[in-house]
């Protein structure tokens, strides 16, 4: 009956301890998820996304380091979402090929006729 008490104590206080869930969501997952996401290439194909999931994951550090840890779990859970995503369209335009990620430097914007400039430029 005492190892049975000392059981269910100790899981409750382990499912209820923000540091735990944090180590999960934050150290583990969303950092793991930001890794691949540096892996596909996403820096440069999925910049928004990946640069999102680098300033989420920051903040879930910050947010850790006051103790914070509700706050912190959810900015490590939204930098694991940016950064699956990330990875994910890193992958669709790598497979896409080198003329659907390439911006050529002399494009003109649309609503200028091709071979105009805009004044100033």
């Amino acid at each position: 009956m005492r190892t049975l008490c000392l059981a269910v104590l100790g899981t409750a206080l382990l499912t209820a301890c923000g540091p735990v869930d944090y180590l999960s969501t934050v150290t583990l997952k969303a950092t793991r998820a930001l890794a691949e996401a540096r892996t596909a290439n996403a820096e440069k194909l999925a910049p928004y996304e990946y640069w999102s999931a680098v300033e989420y994951l920051q903040m879930a550090r910050e947010m850790a380091a006051y103790a914070d840890y509700l706050v912190a779990n959810k900015y490590g859970e939204e930098a694991a979402k940016m950064a699956s995503e990330a990875r994910r369209l890193a992958a669709e335009k790598a497979q896409a090929g080198p003329a659907a990620t390439a911006t050529g430097g002399d494009e003109s914007p649309p609503d200028l006729p091709a071979g105009k400039k805009e004044e100033g430029k």
